[in-house]
């Protein structure tokens, strides 16, 4: 036991006897203070060397990967495919004409003011992007500015409609750049969003480049990168280290070697093989600043704390909503009771197609990728299909990964990516989720109605929805507590994400600060959540959700105070998610009006993140 609980658990056991019910009577918990000691990162900018250093000893990856998207991803805008005409053709606003030009060998947005005659020139120092994306491809542009921020600047450019487009702030959408649109109404104008992540500004993460590190320099900031494409240490960590022992053990200055100086990534977990792909390809809560390729991304990063808000990215069953389609997968269920991961179909190197085996596929449509798990469906594919074996219908993709447009940016702009939960064509249910189905998107001269008489006499039984997915969609206005709890709180299904969704729905409606009276089937249920190892996320949420409600209950008391003792070295990125939580709880209090209570989930984060700035200045304004 750790010493400096063990006053607290005979404190509690002391003084919460029967009779001591009454919440004005009883002292406040407090939470234990934190144990963890903030620990110096591992990785530091300097460990990192670039891809160059990595060709001599792998020439063939590094080939691969040389002619990759990942390795044109973006750069300085001499280094990179610049695909927007910088001619001089002039982008007309309402108020503002620009003139994207090449003066030289720079780039730049020269900006005139219509009725003054006003000019600013914007010059351009990184591209993102290039238009390589099959549903809709973008390229952007980044100046420099005072600061030492390189920002966003807000005239992006489309290939596919060859056009210059912006997005707007009523909406957020995008929109072609034409006469009816001012420069006030533009969502980036003046630019404000950075390059890399920066404390208190909005920004772009750490995704567009690699090894992105920005710090505040007095009232300036600092931005360095070691380039704008995605390089191999992105996603193996940093190689210094590697290449000094390497080169020591040919040259025999390391006779028995015990490290090659940097992680194999052969042979990981599945989730760990994600992990370097959600860097970059996953909508992400930071929870602290300093991440590098190479840490623990859950340290620094949550990957389920987004679909805390009602407003979060995903449908209940995981197809995107707005922005941010990759991290569905792990709705899907070739990964939920399989081993799916994203090289299990994408060569990590050349971003090619691959099958599960590893082999070279023809393109993005070879339904080897498929078939080399569900290998019957492969002896007649027809037969599975109902469609002409040769023809669009027949390929898994367009029924089981259809391609859709990304609703929150609207339909100016072509961007659509496959749905990657690799969901089953429910024409009816597809519809009422606001979704077109994948039937409709070649048979559009027909009803979702008609389209499903067609499902039901070919599949019927179609497979069920996963019972976790299937339970939420069964809550209704109606729905009681117990009802509630018994559809979804139940810890031992799999399904990490669709719990988390149903855990956080189940808090927030029926739940509130210090109630009285909590089902004891209800509480075993939180605490059995609470009690799960390897999901931090849930976790970290059903401690929150115990705090939260249960924080007069003696035995809840305790039992928080125990995990804390079990958590060791996952204490802080837990305490980073569990506080962060309860302020969010009190957030939305206080946007309702309702401040005792914001205090009440303020006060309780104050307890889980005693120092966390944020959470002081929540409540000094809740208490104003």
């Amino acid at each position: 036991m750790n010493n400096r609980l063990i006053s607290y658990c005979v404190f509690f056991l002391c003084i919460f006897i029967p009779g001591c019910s009454n919440k004005k009577e009883q002292k406040l918990f407090i939470i234990p203070q934190p144990a963890f000691v903030e620990k110096t990162l591992p990785v530091s900018f300097s460990d990192f060397i670039g891809s160059k250093q990595c060709q001599a000893c792998h020439p063939d990856i590094y080939s691969q990967w040389e002619n990759s998207t990942h390795a044109k991803a973006g750069g300085r805008p001499e280094d990179v495919a610049v695909i927007a005409p910088f001619n001089g053709n002039s982008i007309q606003l309402s108020d503002v004409t620009i003139y994207p030009e090449k003066k030289g060998n720079n780039y730049q947005f020269r900006l005139i003011e219509n009725t003054t005659g006003d000019q600013q020139i914007i010059k351009v120092e990184a591209v993102v992007g290039g238009g390589f994306m099959y549903g809709g491809g973008t390229q952007t542009y980044f100046g420099k500015f005072e600061d030492g921020t390189y920002r966003f600047l807000p005239f992006d450019f489309s290939k596919d409609e060859n056009a210059w487009f912006v997005q707007v702030k009523s909406s957020e959408e995008w929109k072609k750049a034409d006469e009816r649109i001012s420069i006030s109404q533009l969502y980036n104008w003046p630019p404000h969003r950075v390059l890399g992540e920066i404390e208190d500004i909005s920004n772009c993460q750490n995704c567009h480049g690699s090894q992105i590190v920005g710090k505040k320099m007095g009232k300036k900031y600092k931005t360095n990168f070691t380039t704008l494409a995605i390089n191999c240490e992105s996603c193996h960590g940093p190689a210094k280290k590697h290449v000094t022992t390497m080169s020591k053990i040919v040259s025999g200055m390391i006779a028995k070697p015990t490290t090659i100086g940097i992680k194999s990534i052969a042979g990981i977990l599945p989730t760990e093989s994600l992990n370097i792909c959600f860097q970059c390809h996953a909508v992400k809560t930071p929870l602290k600043d300093g991440y590098l390729p190479g840490q623990n991304l859950e340290e620094f990063y949550s990957l389920r704390l987004m679909l805390l808000g009602n407003e979060n990215p995903y449908a209940i069953d995981g197809r995107i909503k707005t922005f941010g389609y990759q991290q569905n997968h792990l709705f899907s269920d070739c990964f939920i009771n399989g081993s799916m991961t994203c090289i299990s179909c994408h060569n990590p190197h050349s971003q090619n197609y691959q099958d599960i085996n590893r082999q070279l596929l023809a393109d993005r449509f070879d339904d080897r990728q498929c078939t080399a798990c569900h290998m019957a469906k492969k002896e007649d594919i027809s037969a599975h299909t109902f469609h002409n074996q040769n023809s669009t219908g027949s390929k898994c993709i367009s029924c089981h990964m259809p391609f859709r447009q990304h609703e929150g940016i609207g339909n100016e702009i072509r961007f659509t990516r496959s749905d990657h939960t690799v969901s089953i064509p429910r024409p009816i249910y597809d519809q009422s989720q606001g979704f077109e189905s994948a039937c409709i998107q070649c048979h559009n001269d027909q009803t979702e109605e008609a389209l499903q008489d067609f499902v039901d006499q070919w599949w019927k039984p179609a497979k069920p929805m996963n019972p976790v997915i299937a339970n939420r969609l069964s809550i209704t206005k109606e729905t009681s507590q117990n009802s509630a709890a018994e559809l979804l709180l139940n810890p031992d299904e799999k399904h990490s994400m669709g719990q988390y969704v149903n855990l956080s729905y189940f808090i927030k409606r029926y739940l509130s600060p210090g109630m009285e009276n909590l089902d004891r089937k209800i509480l075993n249920k939180l605490m059995d959540y609470a009690e799960i190892e390897d999901d931090i996320d849930l976790k970290s949420l059903a401690l929150a959700g115990l705090h939260y409600s249960q924080y007069n209950n003696p035995e809840v008391q305790i039992f928080l105070i125990e995990q804390l003792e079990k958590m060791g070295t996952t204490e802080e990125a837990i305490r980073l998610r569990w506080g962060m939580i309860l302020d969010y709880f009190g957030t939305v209090f206080y946007l309702v009006g309702d401040r005792p209570r914001a205090i009440e989930c303020y006060e309780l984060a104050k307890q889980v993140l005693p120092n966390d700035k944020k959470i002081a200045e929540n409540i000094v304004r809740a208490k104003s």
